[in-house]
């Protein structure tokens, strides 16, 4: 009971720290704001700060980062016979799918990444690593073809991350109206009409 208690605390801090953060980065740029206004503002030393953010970029890249998560489990959840094709497209519409009452947060989050290029390279960066899980869970959804299976695998992790990235910063530049799991989805299944016979065939 008391490790779940500090483990409760640790994380209501972490939110607090990330919520001030997030708050600064966007009034004043994420590039413009260094680790030692954000534990002043947070009535911590830089110190304990490091005790919960390994890095500056992780103030921000924590939702990214659960998202990822999310994808993986939503994947690995999907029926063992669905074709890799649409078991990821399943996937990406139930992690990105926001609910309105954080819609505006996601939607900061968004633009504060999409006027810092420095963050959003080493974003990208972590992203490919991300990548090769998800690569190695839809290659085995295709069982017939084990010697290009990976490779098979990469193009259509690759296009279809590639047109869900894509369709959010759409949703991001205009304004987060609605859902981007609707945009989102309407994109890759226009994709999908150049990959579906890889369900067929699979």
């Amino acid at each position: 009971m008391t490790e779940q208690l500090a483990e409760r605390r640790r994380r209501l801090l972490r939110d607090e720290i990330s919520r001030i953060a997030v708050n600064m980065f966007a009034e004043r740029g994420f590039d413009n704001v260094t680790v030692g206004e954000i534990a002043a503002a947070a009535g911590l030393s830089e110190r304990t700060l490091f005790r919960y953010f390994a890095t500056k970029d992780e103030l921000l890249l924590g939702y990214e980062h659960h998202l990822w998560e999310r994808l993986g489990e939503a994947l690995a959840a999907r029926p063992h016979d669905e074709g890799p094709v649409t078991a990821l497209r399943e996937a990406f519409l139930a992690t990105s799918h926001v609910e309105p009452q954080v819609r505006e947060r996601v939607l900061q989050l968004g633009r504060i990444l999409a006027q810092a290029p420095e963050l959003q390279a080493r974003t990208h960066a972590r992203r490919l690593n991300n990548d090769d899980v998800i690569v190695e869970m839809v290659a085995g959804r295709l069982p017939g073809r084990r010697a290009k299976g990976r490779d098979l695998a990469r193009v259509i992790v690759s296009a279809m991350s590639a047109v869900a990235a894509t369709e959010f910063n759409a949703w991001v530049a205009a304004g987060g109206r609605g859902d981007p799991a609707v945009r989102i989805g309407e994109a890759l299944h226009l994709l999908e009409t150049g990959l579906r016979q890889l369900d067929a065939n699979s």
